[in-house]
C-alpha cells in the first residue's frame, strides 16, 4: 500500500481549515482566512521542497512555477498586515454580484454611505457604484464562492481578509507569468532570478499583494500579455490582446501598455493584429457594458469623473522626485532600475526583441502621465506605487543581461547586492507601517526629499513603527535587520554563479 508523506497530510489538513475559515466568515467564529491560507501556503511550499529534495532535485529548478507561486504567496501573507484603503469597494463587490446580481452597492446602502466612503463610492443615476474600475472585484469572484454559498456575513474583518488573499493570489500569479516570459529568452536560473526580483524586490511585494488594489489585476494582465506576445500562433495573439485589455480595464494608466503592444504588432507583425484585437474585445466590451448600464456613458465612468479633478499641468519637480527622491524615488525603491535600463538598451539593438522599445516607451509614458497628477505622490502609500508595472518590465528587461552579469564576479556581486536591497526595502513596506500614512497629500509632497521618509530609515526614527522600543534596543534591531540583507544576497550570488556561460537561447 502506497504511503503518503507527512507533509502532504499537513497540506490537506491546512486546506480543510482554509475552506472552513471561508465558509464560517473568519473571526469571531473561526480562524482568519488569510492566517489559514498562510499555513496552507507554507505547508505546500514545505511539501514541495521536501519531496523534490528526496528525489535529489531543487524545487526551484524542477517545479519552478509551483515553487515560485507558493514562495511568493507565503511571504506576501506572512506580513499579517492589511495595507488597504482604496480596495474597500473591490472587497465587497463580489458579494453584491454573487448574492444580489448587481454591480451596485444598493443592497449595502447603510455600509456604503457611512462616513469615509464618499471618496470610494458615488451615487450615479440613483445607484451606489464604485468610483474605481471593477475588474479587481470580478477577478476575485472565485474566492467568494464558498463564503457566499455558506452564508458567511461580509464583516469588515472578513472583507479585509478576502482582500488580502485576493491581492496575494493575483500578484503571485503575475510573478509566475513573468518567469515564463523570461524563460523564453534566458536560462531557467536567470529567469528565476529576475522573476524573484520582480516578485520580492518591487511593489508587487509591498503594495499589490497586500490588498485587492487595481495594481495586481493590471500586473496580471500585462504579464499575460507579454508572455503571449513573445510566443507565436493565433491563440497566443488572442491571449495577448485579452491580457493587455484586462490590464486597462483594471487601471486606466495600463492603456499605455495596450497601445504599445498594438503599435508593435501594427508595425512589425501585422499578421497577428486581427487576432490581438479579437482577444481585446471581450474585456473591453464587458467593461463598456458595465459603464453604460451603471453610469449611462461609454466614455465617462465614475472613476474618470473623479480623476478629471486630479490633473493639472506637467510637474517637472514630480518627474525628478519620482526618480531620485528618498521618499518616492524609483532609484531608492527599486535600485535594480539600473540593470533594467541596461537590459532595455541592449534589447533595443536586438531584432529578436523588437517589442522591448514599445514596452519601455509605455513605462516612460506612465511616468510622464503621473507627473500631470496633482496627487502624484500616490496618497498614503508606499513609495510611488504607480511604478508597479514599470518595475515588472524593468525586471524582464534585466533578463537580457545574463551573460554579462554571470561572467563577471563584480557584476554578479553588484546584482546580488542590489537584489537584496530591493527585497529589504519592500519587505519593510509589507511588514511595517508605511511612511507618510498620517500625512496629508500636501505634507507628503513637501517631505519627498526628507531622507527620514525612506523606509529603511523611517522604521527606526521617532514616530516610526517601532519608536516605542527604547534605545539601544532600537539600534540593535536596526543593525540586525540590515544584516538580514546578507541572506538574499548570498543566496542570489550562489544561485547565479552556478553553470556560468551563455544560457540564452
Amino acid at each position: 500500500m502506497r504511503r503518503f508523506p507527512a507533509t502532504l497530510h499537513v497540506v490537506v489538513a491546512c486546506g480543510v481549515v482554509f475552506v472552513v475559515s471561508l465558509a464560517l466568515g473568519g473571526p469571531p467564529r473561526f480562524l482568519p482566512p488569510w492566517t489559514a491560507l498562510f499555513a496552507l501556503s507554507a505547508a505546500a511550499l514545505a511539501h514541495l521542497w521536501s519531496s523534490e529534495k528526496r528525489a535529489g532535485r531543487s524545487a526551484l529548478q524542477s517545479r519552478p512555477d509551483a515553487a515560485l507561486f507558493w514562495l511568493c504567496a507565503t511571504l506576501y501573507l506572512a506580513s499579517f498586515r492589511w495595507h488597504g484603503g482604496d480596495d474597500i469597494p473591490n472587497s465587497l463587490l463580489p458579494y453584491a454580484i454573487l448574492k444580489h446580481g448587481t454591480f451596485s452597492f444598493d443592497p449595502y446602502r447603510q455600509w456604503a454611505t457611512q462616513t469615509g466612503m464618499q471618496d470610494l463610492i458615488h451615487e450615479v443615476r440613483g445607484r451606489l457604484v464604485s468610483v474605481y474600475p471593477v475588474a479587481a472585484g470580478v477577478l476575485a469572484l472565485p474566492l467568494y464562492l464558498i463564503p457566499v454559498a455558506a452564508g458567511a456575513a461580509p464583516s469588515d474583518v472578513f472583507l479585509h481578509n478576502l482582500s488580502k488573499i485576493a491581492g496575494t493570489l493575483l500578484t503571485a500569479g503575475s510573478v509566475v507569468l513573468v518567469r515564463r516570459t523570461l524563460a523564453t529568452r534566458c536560462s531557467p536560473r536567470w529567469a528565476m532570478a529576475c522573476a524573484l526580483l520582480y516578485g520580492l524586490g518591487s511593489f508587487a511585494y509591498s503594495v499589490s499583494s497586500q490588498a485587492l488594489y487595481s495594481h495586481a489585476p493590471a500586473q496580471l494582465g500585462v504579464a499575460l500579455g507579454l508572455l503571449a506576445l513573445v510566443h507565436e500562433g493565433r491563440a497566443w495573439s488572442v491571449a495577448a490582446g485579452f491580457g493587455f485589455a484586462l490590464a486597462w480595464t483594471a487601471r486606466e494608466d495600463s492603456l499605455f501598455y495596450l497601445a504599445a503592444a498594438g503599435l508593435f504588432l501594427l508595425i512589425h507583425r501585422r499578421d497577428r493584429l486581427a487576432a490581438f484585437i479579437s482577444g481585446a474585445v471581450l474585456p473591453i466590451a464587458l467593461n463598456s457594458a458595465y459603464w453604460r448600464a451603471y453610469s449611462g456613458s461609454l466614455w465617462r465612468p465614475p472613476y474618470y469623473e473623479m480623476q478629471a479633478d486630479l490633473f493639472g499641468g506637467l510637474d517637472v519637480h514630480a518627474l525628478v522626485a519620482m526618480l531620485v527622491s528618498p521618499s518616492r524615488g524609483l532609484l531608492f525603491f527599486f535600485p535594480a532600475v539600473i540593470f533594467g535600463l541596461w537590459g532595455a538598451a541592449k534589447a533595443c539593438r536586438n531584432p529578436r526583441t523588437r517589442w522591448v522599445p514599445y514596452m519601455a516607451l509605455a513605462s516612460i509614458a506612465m511616468w510622464v502621465f503621473v507627473a500631470f497628477r496633482i496627487s502624484w505622490v500616490g496618497g498614503t502609500t508606499f513609495g510611488t506605487r504607480y511604478f508597479a508595472l514599470p518595475c515588472m518590465t524593468l525586471a524582464i528587461f534585466a533578463g537580457e543581461l545574463e551573460d554579462e552579469i554571470r561572467k563577471s564576479s563584480r557584476l554578479s556581486a553588484a546584482w546580488a547586492g542590489t537584489f537584496a536591497l530591493c527585497v529589504l526595502v519592500h519587505a519593510a513596506g509589507a511588514n511595517f507601517q508605511w511612511p507618510g500614512i498620517r500625512l496629508s497629500l500636501e505634507r507628503q509632497a513637501a517631505a519627498v526629499w526628507d531622507v527620514r521618509q525612506f523606509p529603511l530609515a523611517h522604521i527606526f526614527i521617532d514616530g516610526g513603527p517601532i519608536s516605542a522600543t527604547p534605545q539601544p534596543w532600537r539600534t540593535l534591531y536596526a543593525l540586525t535587520l540590515l544584516a538580514l540583507a546578507a541572506l538574499p544576497a548570498t543566496w542570489m550570488l550562489r544561485w547565479i554563479s552556478r553553470e556560468r556561460g551563455s544560457h540564452c537561447p
